[in-house]
């Protein structure tokens, strides 16, 4: 399945028709599978998805209002945010702070069986990158992550960071280019997954923050690279 095709969405049952559809969306932004300035029309996502146009465009409206998508051609099109390099350091710094404490609240207050969870999606992730599996390890490190997040037993700051995730969810790729930076990443990853085994809340925060630095510095390069501060969609790696 290549990057942008939409049949990754699933047709949603009959009920909750906006809710489901934003869900879907929402998911899909978040895991990297949109990549920059990449169009939604209503109609497109509303064939997908197997529904009519009506909630559909009430999706896309409300992830509209919560910055994941912006409005182009004269406000007829919705389509995936392009950040300029400034505003992905802007984002990065935020990110550092907001998931570092979200991590070092997690080491003082995880439950057994949480804890479970996380190690058992830092395992998925080292297989995912044992075979070259870049959607299963995209897949498995929102699990990994959120785990983590969900266990700091502070539900604001986890609906903070996942508004962070929506905006720079279209570059994950770009993190992890190919088999090696997938590699690169899991010693960080393993390192969070024992801090909070170990309940090292610093550990815990200072894996974090490494693991957004590090995951971090092709995406830079490569937005510092464009002329124009932003990263061509069709450039994306699939």
């Amino acid at each position: 399945m290549s990057l942008n095709d939409l049949a990754f969405l699933t047709p949603v049952a009959r009920r909750n028709l906006k809710e489901l559809a934003y869900e879907q969306l929402r998911t899909g932004l978040i895991r990297g599978r949109f990549s920059p300035g990449y169009p939604l029309t209503v109609r497109g996502v509303a064939e997908a998805l197997g529904i009519s146009p009506m909630p559909v465009r009430a999706a896309l409206d409300r992830l509209e209002a919560e910055g994941a998508l912006v409005a182009r051609d004269g406000n007829r099109t919705l389509a995936v945010p392009e950040l300029t390099i400034e505003a992905y350091r802007e984002l990065r710094e935020i990110r550092i702070m907001l998931e570092g404490l979200a991590a070092q609240k997690a080491a003082e207050a995880i439950v057994p069986h949480e804890l479970e969870v996380i190690e058992q999606a830092v395992s998925a992730m080292q297989a995912a990158v044992d075979a070259g599996d870049v959607d299963g390890y995209l897949s498995t490190n929102w699990q990994f992550h959120f785990g983590v997040y969900r266990s700091s037993r502070m539900p604001a700051l986890v609906s903070m960071i996942e508004s962070l995730w929506l905006r720079v969810g279209a570059y994950v790729r770009w993190m992890m280019p190919d088999s090696a930076a997938l590699e690169r990443s899991m010693p960080n990853h393993w390192l969070i997954a024992d801090a909070l085994k170990q309940r090292d809340a610093v550990a815990a925060r200072r894996a974090i923050e490494a693991d957004i630095l590090e995951s971090s510095d092709h995406l830079l390069s490569m937005l510092g690279a464009s002329s124009t501060s932003r990263v061509a969609a069709e450039d994306i790696p699939t």
